[in-house]
């Protein structure tokens, strides 16, 4: 029941941190040299760039991992625990069997932050040029609203990533391809509504907390 338990729980919480910490650092390569401000533009380039840089070291292995074991579940089991599943990948295809699925998970993890960090900074600059304040509400409404942009623009590569990152895993093509050929273009937005019920919550709840702690680490200081 608890299989692949440990696998999401850690998957989401490198996923999660490496995102955070990525954009932190990467947006200051993308501001105005000018004026030290993030453009609309350069937001979304921001959130992309930490996007590859998560998936390369954090997603892709733990998502392989975590598919794996899912759809493992589902029919004759060859793995019985996390790590015996980590030994069998690798020892069948090797360290290049944990980035099984590299060019989908990248794909969706790039176009995922570039959205959902991009769409929430977007959303609160504005915000902010007209003195809205920044309370727990507002954040929670913000991140919520930047996971169902999320969730609505990277679908399709999240299918081709759960296709391609399978315990009898293919390749990327070969997985758009089967998906095409399961139910044409409307079967790379299979599972957007139980995907919406899940982001829509996690967005508000993941930037509250992040706004949160930022304002603890960063205190204002006033006078």
């Amino acid at each position: 029941m608890y299989k692949g338990c440990s696998a999401l729980v850690v998957g989401s919480v490198a996923k999660d941190a490496v995102r955070f910490l990525s954009f932190d650092t990467v947006k200051n390569q993308f501001k105005d040299p000018e004026t030290g401000v993030l453009s609309p533009t350069r937001n979304m380039l921001a959130g992309m760039s930490a996007g590859v840089l998560a998936s390369i070291f954090a997603v892709t292995p733990t998502e392989r991992i975590k598919t794996a074991l899912i759809d493992d579940a589902r029919g004759p089991k060859r793995f019985t625990t996390t790590l015996s599943a980590i030994k069998l990948i690798l020892q069948e295809d090797g360290f290049k069997g944990l980035y099984r699925g590299f060019a989908g998970t990248t794909l969706k993890q790039a176009s995922a932050t570039s959205f959902r960090m991009g769409s929430y900074n977007i959303i609160k600059d504005f915000e902010l040029t007209r003195d809205i304040p920044q309370t727990t509400v507002t954040n929670f409404v913000n991140g919520a609203a930047a996971g169902t942009i999320t969730t609505l623009a990277t679908q399709p590569f999240d299918t081709i990533k759960t296709r391609s990152q399978s315990a009898k895993a293919t390749t990327t093509m070969e997985a758009i391809a089967s998906i095409v050929k399961d139910g044409g273009i409307r079967a790379f937005w299979r599972g957007t509504v139980m995907r919406l019920g899940r982001t829509v919550f996690s967005g508000g709840i993941l930037f509250t907390t992040a706004e949160a702690i930022a304002k603890i680490l960063n205190p204002v200081v006033v006078g």
